[in-house]
């Protein structure tokens, strides 16, 4: 979108006062920038579809300055090259590059009040530690797609995919090996970020056990393979499962926890308007646009005053949200790794592959 830009016509008498202006050793604005009230447009980097126009229209309002608004599609397509931007909306996997560059601010939560509303398990995090520059909107995690037809429960469990043959041949897992042993990881009961080298060791064994019962091991294909029917159950994020249309795939969330991905708002340094770039972020954590937001992107909300104002039927989405009984052993991820450890995982990978 152009910025809207008041454009003042400069009269000979006026050009003839500039030139005394000069002389008499003051400085002037250029000739396109005497307008006094020109007012600098607003710029958000948001996803596609993300935020709706009745959103934004809320949103607006929390600020004078127009909103320009610029998306992308998908987090591999996340760049703030070529743009000037204030607020960026991004995948946690983005926020914590920007914070490796140190592009971001560090949040003034005084200008943020709503922040209150965030549930406290989201007040801090691995990517973030201390959410100094980011607030999260929205989360989902990953979990087992299945075909319904084929269980007469709900698998529930890490098991059938990681540590079982009873689906020898209709299992597929995902093509990322760190995240596979994260899974591995919460299967056996510990932290999926543990760096301890005898749980990892075990987690590279239970997979290469399990890998001859795998159709395409080491690919990430599995919602193509479980929508085709070439298996029966998948790893899977909710996210992708929510793209499925096909009324015999149910989503399941195991019972011994996964990992979260998280969809954050932050400031960027180079932010020409700070008090308005915490004005929006705060307006996006307001009860009701935080309402609005969740039943729109149906995404899980972390915002506990949203999430109490919502429909039944968006709370009571086992798809959307894991059970209150398990949703502590979930957690997020930090992908900027230390060099010992991701030189260990990339080892072991390759030798699961490779086994």
């Amino acid at each position: 979108m152009n910025k809207n830009k008041k454009f003042v016509n400069t009269t000979r008498r006026g050009f003839v006062s500039g030139i005394g202006l000069v002389a008499a050793g003051l400085a002037l604005r250029p000739l396109g920038l005497f307008a006094q009230d020109e007012a600098i447009a607003f710029s958000l980097y948001s996803p596609e579809n993300y935020l709706s126009k009745k959103l934004l229209s809320k949103i607006k309002s929390a600020i004078e300055p127009e909103i320009n608004i610029t998306t992308y599609s998908s987090s591999s397509s996340f760049s703030l090259s070529g743009g000037s931007f204030d607020v960026v909306v991004g995948r946690d996997s983005s926020i914590e590059n920007l914070i490796d560059e140190e592009k971001l601010l560090e949040l003034n939560n005084d200008l943020i009040s709503n922040k209150t509303f965030i549930d406290k398990k989201f007040l801090t995090s691995s990517f973030d530690p201390e959410r100094k520059y980011s607030v999260p909107l929205s989360y989902g995690a990953i979990g087992i797609a299945y075909r319904k037809s084929k269980f007469s429960e709900p698998p529930s469990t890490w098991r059938w995919l990681l540590d079982s043959d009873k689906y020898a041949g209709k299992i597929a897992l995902i093509g990322e090996g760190r995240t596979l042993i994260q899974l591995a990881l919460k299967y056996m009961g510990v932290s999926l970020n543990t760096n301890d080298p005898m749980w990892i060791n075990q987690a590279e064994k239970l997979l290469k056990r399990q890998k001859v019962n795998v159709k395409d091991f080491g690919k990430n294909n599995g919602k193509e393979l479980l929508t085709n029917g070439e298996v029966d159950i998948a790893v899977l994020s909710n996210e992708d499962y929510r793209t499925i249309a096909d009324n015999d795939i149910g989503f399941t969330f195991p019972r011994e926890g996964s990992l979260i991905w998280q969809d954050c708002a932050s400031i960027l340094k180079s932010s020409l308007q700070q008090d308005e770039s915490h004005a929006i972020i705060n307006s996006l954590l307001e009860p009701k646009n935080g309402k609005l937001l969740a039943e729109d992107i149906q995404f899980a909300t972390p915002n506990i005053m949203a999430l109490d104002m919502c429909k039944d039927s968006y709370k009571e989405d086992h798809t959307i949200f894991p059970n209150a009984q398990i949703i502590e052993r979930y957690e997020d991820t930090s992908t900027i790794l230390d060099f010992d450890y991701e030189m260990m995982i990339e080892e072991m990978w390759d030798n699961i592959l490779s086994d």
